[in-house]
């Protein structure tokens, strides 16, 4: 925008004058790339429990009772903890068991299975706090850890109380179902997580 034109030494001079608008108001705050991609990844993990978990997985029945689930439904759930913390970990599973107890149901919705979905991804959260390296020694114990306290003691004693199994047999079906599951569960984990950091899909 011309703002005047004036001599100068015999000259004319021509002086623009730069438009200020952009000053006028306050710049956009800029994006967080990280943050982005960290709500986009648990939201593709929340999608694949509740399929994992509703669609791909086995109800088994040994003791006459809904008592065992064989499937990979926790994985997504435990994926969240070791990424992102106990706080990504925790929403992602308890959205995952709600998510999938609504849209598959095998009966009639009890929460408290929903407060153990959510320890499935806080506790092992609570292993890689301040961004610890995630090894494969390190991701067995807080797959060991998880799988213990949720599946093994706390989901026995829902079962057991909720449905009436028989608590000695519930367990030990469920322990043997872990001692297979846990190792499988901490392979998987530790190499997807491998396979993400070389696609650069985490940092």
């Amino acid at each position: 925008m011309l703002e005047e034109t004036k001599k100068n030494n015999g000259k004319l001079e021509i002086k623009s004058k730069r438009s200020r608008a952009g000053d006028e108001h306050p710049s956009l705050p800029a994006v967080d790339h990280e943050s982005i991609r960290r709500l986009v990844l648990c939201a593709l993990f929340v999608a694949l429990g509740v399929v994992l978990s509703g669609l791909l997985s086995i109800p088994a029945m040994p003791l006459g009772v809904y008592s065992l689930k064989i499937g990979f439904g926790t994985l997504p759930v435990i994926l969240a903890g070791v990424l992102f913390g106990p706080v990504y970990g925790g929403i992602v599973g308890g959205l995952t068991d709600f998510l999938q107890a609504v849209t598959f149901p095998k009966g009639a919705y009890v929460p408290w299975f929903t407060v153990t979905g959510i320890l499935f991804g806080l506790v092992p959260g609570l292993f890689f706090i301040k961004k610890r390296k995630p090894t494969f020694l390190r991701v067995l114990l807080a797959v060991f850890a998880v799988q213990t306290v949720g599946s093994v003691l706390l989901n026995t004693w829902l079962i057991v109380a909720i449905y009436g199994a028989p608590l000695a047999a519930t367990l030990a079906a469920r322990a043997i179902n872990q001692a297979v599951m846990i190792p499988m569960y901490a392979v998987m984990v530790y190499y997807i997580i491998s396979a993400l950091r070389r696609m650069k899909v985490i940092v």
